[in-house]
């Protein structure tokens, strides 16, 4: 496969995008991509959609136009897109406590967190004392009661800090306590973002699909990842192979969790267990800067999307992921000292497999790249190469459309 992937390449490419595809095809051959799918809009138009290489590792099932694959965290930037439209209907007020909503939150220390605070990764709620089996993370009401427990690891708003494995819980309990139907994010998205737009995607899928269609995830073992150490920022790698340090606690808060056995793709786990098509998400995006806006999204939430992150006093570095990160809104942004992101108003999430999903307002750009091979690199170079090309797509695009 990886000697001629030309073949295992599949669907539209816009006239301007062909060296997207070539460099989608590239990676196959120079990066060992398993299997993936790439989808982009631009100027409200789907410029690229594309998929290729296999579902599986051994290669005995082919991806195809439909196939589905796990997000992992790029799952939090689609419930944050339910949060921001339910923010933009007027019933979830970003700068509000928490408790407001959900008097019970207020508990050990986060009486006065709001909302921003905690979908900015700065309230320190990035462990429980106990994990959460997974046989309980649909008992909504259980999950709620440790959520309210927990306690912050530092003085919330004062630093930035990577919650890997609660934001989506948390975030969950908050569409359902403001949601006038008492919907979790999954329940919202499906009934309001999905099925009207008829895409697919789901957190937590319905035990109705067939597990074939689901991509298998090739993991990297912890042999193969101190190989490439080298392949992290220098900040990251001292809490990579520390297993007490806060970024590795923080990665198993459900236990019993497995990436490719059907019972953890039924939870709706919002953190991280989103599955669905690379189109559906490039759409999602694309519907929040549609120049139409078929979301009635007013100038408000509009501006609060595309605002850059705000640096809590503490500096922009992640106490718990060891390098400068931003956020806003529970999207990931970018900033001075994050790559991220071309520019500031570009709001998103990245997974750890690689996959990594925005909206660029500036440049009119929805993108979702979805790999089912674990990255061994932050950034992800396959992602990266993929948007470097895009963006020189678009500069050309842009000058060819000014010499006219």
């Amino acid at each position: 496969m990886h000697k001629a992937p030309e073949r295992f390449v599949h669907g539209y490419v816009a006239p301007g995008f062909e060296p997207v595809r070539q460099q989608f095809t590239d990676n196959f051959r120079t990066k060992s991509e398993t299997g993936a799918a790439l989808t982009i809009y631009y100027k409200n138009e789907k410029v690229v959609d594309i998929w290729g290489g296999y579902m599986d590792k051994k290669g005995t099932r082919e991806w195809t136009e439909n196939s589905l694959c796990l997000y992992f965290s790029a799952t939090k930037g689609v419930a944050a897109l339910c949060l921001a439209k339910l923010h933009n209907d007027g019933l979830l007020d970003y700068d509000q406590k928490v408790s407001t909503y959900w008097p019970a939150f207020a508990q050990n220390g986060k009486e006065h967190i709001t909302v921003r605070q905690l979908l900015a990764h700065q309230a320190g709620l990035c462990l429980l004392d106990k994990k959460i089996p997974l046989s309980r993370m649909n008992d909504f009401d259980y999950v709620k009661s440790k959520l309210e427990c927990a306690k912050p690891m530092w003085e919330p708003g004062s630093r930035n800090g990577y919650s890997a494995g609660l934001l989506g819980m948390y975030m969950r309990e908050l569409s359902r306590l403001t949601d006038a139907k008492h919907r979790t994010v999954g329940q919202y998205l499906h009934d309001e973002l999905v099925t009207p737009n008829s895409i697919e995607f789901y957190i937590g899928i319905p035990d109705t699909i067939i597990s074939e269609r689901v991509a298998t995830i090739e993991l990297a073992g912890p042999a193969k990842r101190l190989f490439h150490l080298g392949q992290l920022p220098r900040a990251m790698r001292k809490k990579v192979i520390n297993p007490s340090s806060l970024f590795m606690k923080s990665l198993s808060t459900i236990k019993g969790y497995n990436v490719n056995e059907p019972a953890t793709w039924l939870i709706e786990e919002p953190s991280g267990n989103g599955i669905g098509t690379a189109r559906a998400v490039a759409y999602l995006y694309n519907l929040f800067i549609d120049p139409s806006n078929p979301l009635h999204l007013n100038d408000g939430t509009k501006n609060d999307l595309a605002a850059p992150a705000i640096v809590p006093p503490g500096g922009e570095a992640d106490i718990v992921m060891g390098m400068d990160m931003y956020y806003n809104l529970g999207f990931m942004k970018g900033g001075k000292l994050s790559k991220y992101a071309v520019n500031n108003e570009v709001f998103g999430f990245g997974g750890a497999s690689g996959s990594n999903a925005f909206a660029d307002p500036t440049n009119h750009l929805a993108y979702c790249y979805l790999p089912n091979k674990m990255g061994l690199s932050v950034p992800d170079k396959r992602d990266m190469a993929i948007q470097n090309v895009t963006y020189k797509c678009i500069s050309a695009s842009e000058a060819a459309n000014i010499k006219k």
